[in-house]
């Protein structure tokens, strides 16, 4: 079940004009609506943290994981951000079928990424010295990416009892569902688990989503259950007005990886 009352916060930050009678049907509408236009988006970094109950925290200021421009006409853009591991962006550009993304070898399709002897060893790229290793798999990484659309459609068919909550949408995730995004074998083990997603929609469309994941597990102690909980968020922007621009290097790779070898 979505707990009743969500936080001050959350409700605060995502009042909203009030929805049509079925809140599925403006939810598929909208991600129907998303995959035929270009737009932008912005995903955070998976979010964890503990608590006494599995009601979210949905935090505006989380940091950005990866940015991202499509257009189904032409290009999808996306750039995996600086980390900790590896202090500079890496992008991929893709069409159609086909994707390529930057190393320090240039624009390369994915199985031609294979860093050099000395994966360990210190290259030029971004304007840094940084490890190759690191490089290529991270240009590996967001060549498997794909735009948010595809994975809101994955989601639905997924997503069972819409209901509109404080001017959101929420939908629930079903336990194999929570267990293939958890990203562990926690997931599969806890006695208690909950999912949802929450839609943020205005009269543009869909404007944000969140994934909200909880596992419990029992604490002899206090007789209560302790939650881990993931969340991460998804923010679009430029809904039908985004035009994709990549680089000139990329559409050449692009053009030469469709060329019959």
């Amino acid at each position: 079940m979505v707990p009743a009352k969500l936080t001050l916060t959350l409700c605060l930050l995502f009042a909203l004009p009030a929805l049509r009678a079925d809140p599925e049907a403006d939810v598929r509408d909208a991600v129907t609506a998303l995959s035929r236009a270009s737009y932008a988006w912005e995903t955070t970094v998976r979010q964890r943290f503990t608590s006494e109950t599995r009601e979210p925290r949905l935090n505006p200021n989380a940091p950005i994981e990866v940015r991202g421009r499509t257009d189904p006409q032409t290009f999808t853009e996306i750039t995996q951000l600086p980390t900790r591991d590896l202090p500079v962006p890496v992008t991929a550009v893709f069409r159609g079928g086909e994707v390529v993304g930057l190393t320090p070898a240039g624009w390369q399709r994915r199985t031609e990424m294979r860093p050099p002897a000395g994966a360990d060893r210190p290259v030029a790229f971004g304007g840094q010295q940084v490890r190759a290793g690191r490089v290529f798999a991270a240009a590996r990484q967001v060549t498997a990416r794909r735009p948010p659309n595809e994975d809101l459609l994955d989601l639905l068919a997924d997503l069972k009892s819409f209901r509109s909550v404080q001017g959101l949408v929420v939908a629930e995730l079903p336990d194999r569902a929570i267990e293939r995004l958890w990203g562990d074998d926690r997931a599969k083990r806890a006695p208690d688990v909950h999912g949802s997603v929450i839609f943020q929609l205005s009269a543009a469309g869909l404007t944000e989503y969140h994934i909200v994941l909880a596992i419990g597990f029992p604490n002899s102690r206090t007789r209560k259950t302790d939650w881990s909980i993931v969340q991460w968020s998804t923010r679009f922007s430029g809904l039908g007005a985004t035009v994709v621009e990549p680089p000139p290097g990329a559409v050449q790779a692009l053009d030469d990886q469709s060329i019959p070898r």
